[in-house]
């Protein structure tokens, strides 16, 4: 068993990387080889045949996905970094239910949302109706619970995140976000009116709103 396993990972490191994954191929990190491609997310590449296996079955499956216009199973195949673009690639197949339930989905699953900074103000900036469908019922009681006027707090690294939409009603979770990878953060503090948060988000435990 032992040397089957072996012989299949030289096979698998052997085999020529798949034409589609070549321009995703970085190998000057410090972590080796690496690949980000849309749909196959290896970092660092664990081997060539690993990634073409994985790469062609998500293909088929995105196929798949589109032809039953499974969007939300379209947006959730691809890899998390990529997932935005996928959705602004399917929004104009969406009813505006659909639009906003899955557009939350995806803001709740990112990470580093300030790097599509623009892409997010454009979503949520959406005039299409049935905006309630971004959060479940308790998080639109929290939002119609809030005062007319609101503090808001941001932990953020100063210079570099400083414009996201990403806020909090706490500031112990603004000052947690400012130093979880150094001690360089700062929190920012603002008064907004309750009118101007897009939603307000609890399912994380972060007390989350989007302000535009």
């Amino acid at each position: 068993m032992a040397e089957q396993l072996i012989k299949r990972l030289i096979q698998e490191v052997g085999e020529p990387l798949h034409s589609d994954l070549l321009p995703y191929l970085e190998t000057d990190g410090a972590l080796g080889a690496q690949i980000r491609h849309p749909l196959v997310y290896q970092v660092p590449l664990f081997s060539n045949g690993s990634a073409n296996a994985y790469y062609l079955q998500k293909k088929k499956d995105l196929e798949t996905a589109l032809a039953e216009k499974n969007y939300s199973r379209v947006v959730f195949l691809h890899e998390r970094p990529y997932r935005l673009h996928a959705f602004m690639q399917i929004e104009k197949h969406l009813d505006d239910a659909k639009y906003w339930s899955l557009l939350s989905s995806i803001w709740t699953d990112t990470e580093n949302a300030w790097q599509n900074v623009y892409e997010w103000k454009k979503l949520f900036s959406s005039n299409r109706p049935k905006r309630e469908y971004l959060m479940d019922w308790d998080e639109q009681l929290a939002l119609q619970s809030l005062a007319d006027t609101v503090t808001v707090y941001r932990g953020c690294h100063k210079g570099i995140n400083e414009d996201g939409i990403s806020w909090t009603l706490k500031r112990d979770k603004a000052e947690w976000f400012a130093t979880r990878f150094n001690k360089d953060g700062v929190v920012l503090e603002k008064e907004i009116a309750k009118r101007d948060i897009i939603a307000v988000f609890t399912n994380r435990n972060e007390f989350e709103v989007v302000v535009l």
